[in-house]
């Protein structure tokens, strides 16, 4: 097994921190933020910034892969319990709540997909969308629902939507956020009762 040179973790920590600055202030300014401001919170210069990442919509770019990963993660493991269409209501509680967990964790990328929207080829929210499309979908059909492929993936696509455009919104503090997130849930297992499980 080969070990990492010091100057590989150096340069992983660095576009860790990187990383996390351009999250918080993405977060607090929107697109508005400088990558010469990124820099200054992370502690780096503009030039090593620029080493890793060749302008600001690459930094928005990292930041939506890094959400993914961790995403995957967490739904990939809700998704494992999944073994009929019965099991979808609950499971999708459980993505739902994760999902908020993850808006918290990355305001930054929740953000930049407000700003222009995932659909929108070339957004940072893009690859996010389809992936989380193609993953819900698949299941889905993996569980033998009977939907027609048009209104399953247009369905599960607005039932999607609905998640990241609420909780890109949805208030921070409580108990507000727990209200909406508990509304939201309602909300979407009730549409997916009657659009996707069947």
């Amino acid at each position: 097994m080969a070990t990492r040179s010091p100057q590989q973790d150096r340069s992983r920590r660095t576009v860790d921190r990187i990383l996390t600055a351009a999250d918080v202030l993405i977060a607090e300014h929107g697109s508005a933020v400088t990558t010469t401001t990124i820099a200054s919170e992370a502690g780096v210069s503009v030039g090593a910034l620029y080493r890793f990442f060749p302008d600001k919509h690459a930094v928005g770019q990292a930041l939506a892969d890094r959400y993914l990963e961790v995403a995957a993660g967490r739904f990939g493991e809700i998704i494992e319990g999944v073994e009929t269409l019965d099991d979808v209501p609950r499971a999708l509680r459980s993505v739902i709540e994760a999902a908020a967990e993850l808006a918290l964790e990355h305001p930054g990328y929740y953000r930049l997909t407000n700003e222009r929207r995932p659909d929108e080829a070339g957004s940072v929210g893009h690859g996010v969308r389809v992936a989380m499309i193609d993953t819900f979908d698949s299941l889905l059909v993996a569980l033998g629902t009977s939907r027609e492929p048009e209104h399953r993936r247009a369905a599960v696509t607005m039932a999607i939507e609905t998640v990241r455009h609420t909780l890109a919104i949805a208030p921070k503090n409580e108990p507000e956020r727990t209200i909406v997130i508990s509304e939201l849930a309602e909300m979407v297992v009730i549409y997916a009762e009657r659009r996707l499980a069947r």
